[in-house]
């Protein structure tokens, strides 16, 4: 009698042992896989998303700031190029190729912030990651030489780029699904309205004061966005991974996601445009003053056209994107594909402003349509980039930093590139037949929607995706 007691007693401490870990394995490991069907959560009192709308909205504010250095930071320093390669006596190619490396590292070093708020903090993540921007960009202001100047860059880059990624994790902590779309809109406004802020601040100040001034005013904006932080930005995550994980394992984690179909395809739409964005930019300063005689100033002005569609785009499809979620889902869950009809427009609308920009700049037309074509193209990138980018976070919801820190080094890795390509391009085949080129690649990467939009939910059914 005892002995059969002790022995259910035993199977039962067994069994319960077995559960337990099994709890921990259900609970840790289905947020590496994609989601099939996202429902509405029933948070505790005390998460982030039960804070109230004025608070949640205001962090996510603090957080576009940050995201918005990065960008500020590429596109103040475009105008004031020529100068920059006269004051250090350095090549076209080898002004250009700082372009590049800060891309490069805006899409390597948020693979890295991404792990470590995952396994520690978001706010600790926040707040080094803008101080060693604000010191690197000191750096940059005081260089005086090329060497000095590239590694400074370069440390600026890794510090603007953690919002990025870790971003997506805090929109995660603060709403729930059917206002994401809404709040990566908002979100991106930030990383948006740098391209736009940027031009005509870098063509003023190098044209009236120094461009050694640029990168002081960038410190001083860092330093306001580092206060904001340290005084108002709570710790909104948890940590979606086992902290006994190894370091490695962790590090190694957002490379896996490159090998997600559901990552890889509904990312090299935005990649695609992204990257053929940043192909016109780096020319656009030698174009406008070399066949319409702009100054420094109005460079910077022109860029205003690509950064208000932009900014507009990111506005409008991310609201579109939610409203379309809704309508096409019931109240229980979620089909996050129907997020994804938007980019069709998006698609439409880069091509068509690429190859409006191209003839016109090539047969010298009016500078108004030039600046209609770079207006339509920057409106058709923003429209691509909120619903690609919130279907990504949906789908790996508990490690959102990583997917999409995964995403966007396929964004910065092409974005790098296509400036060295610009200069080789237009010279042998000028800019008409260099857009159309890149149109028909824009037009090309609608298959990958397509394929995400009919097969995405199947994916996710089957959850055939693990990760580490």
């Amino acid at each position: 009698m005892s002995l059969s007691v002790i022995n259910d007693t035993d199977r039962s401490h067994s069994t319960s042992s077995t559960q337990s870990v099994k709890s921990e394995i259900d609970h840790t490991d289905p947020a590496s896989k994609p989601q099939s069907q996202l429902q509405p959560q029933s948070p505790s009192d005390n998460a982030p998303c039960q804070f109230s709308a004025f608070y949640r909205w205001f962090i996510l504010f603090i957080i576009a700031l940050q995201g918005f250095l990065g960008p500020l930071s590429s596109s103040i320093y475009i105008p004031a190029i020529y100068r920059v390669k006269k004051d250090f006596n350095v090549s076209t190619t080898g002004i250009n190729a700082t372009i590049s490396i800060y891309i490069y590292i805006l899409g390597v070093a948020p693979m890295i912030w991404a792990v470590i708020s995952e396994r520690h903090s978001r706010r600790r993540v926040y707040i080094i990651s803008t101080a060693m921007y604000v010191v690197s960009t000191l750096g940059c202001a005081a260089s005086k030489s090329i060497g000095l100047f590239v590694t400074m860059r370069i440390f600026q880059a890794a510090g603007a780029s953690a919002a990025q990624a870790v971003g997506a994790g805090t929109i995660i902590d603060l709403f729930q699904v059917h206002d994401r779309g809404k709040a990566m809109g908002l979100f991106f406004l930030g990383p948006l309205v740098g391209p736009v802020i940027g031009p005509i601040a870098g063509g003023y100040i190098s044209q009236y004061f120094h461009w050694r001034d640029i990168f002081w005013s960038l410190a001083a904006v860092g330093g306001f966005v580092l206060l904001l932080m340290i005084c108002f930005l709570p710790e909104t995550g948890t940590r979606s991974v086992k902290i006994d994980e190894s370091a490695i394992k962790a590090m190694l984690r957002p490379l896996s996601f490159l090998l997600e179909k559901i990552v890889v395809l509904a990312s090299i739409p935005y990649a695609i445009a992204f990257g053929f964005m940043y192909f016109v930019i780096a020319s656009l300063s030698h174009e406008l003053i070399t066949r319409y005689h702009f100054t420094s100033s109005q460079v910077g002005l022109a860029y205003l056209a690509n950064g208000t569609g932009n900014a507009i785009g990111a506005m409008v499809s991310g609201k579109c994107a939610d409203w379309i979620l809704r309508r096409n889902s019931d109240q229980r869950s979620y089909v996050i594909e129907h997020r994804l009809s938007v980019t069709w427009l998006g698609v439409v609308l880069l091509c068509a402003g690429e190859l409006m920009y191209g003839w016109c700049v090539q047969l010298q037309l009016s500078v108004v349509a030039v600046l209609a074509g770079l207006f339509l193209l920057g409106l058709g990138v923003g429209i691509i980039q909120t619903p690609s980018n919130t279907y990504v976070m949906d789908a790996y919801e508990g490690h959102a930093a990583s997917a999409m820190s995964a995403s966007n080094l396929m964004r910065c890795t092409w974005a790098g590139c296509t400036p060295l390509m610009a200069p080789f391009m237009l010279h042998r085949m000028g800019n008409g037949w260099s857009l159309t080129v890149i149109a028909s690649v824009s037009a090309l990467s609608g298959i990958c929607i397509f394929l995400v939009q009919h097969f995405g939910h199947r994916w996710r059914n089957a959850k055939c995706h693990p990760l580490p």
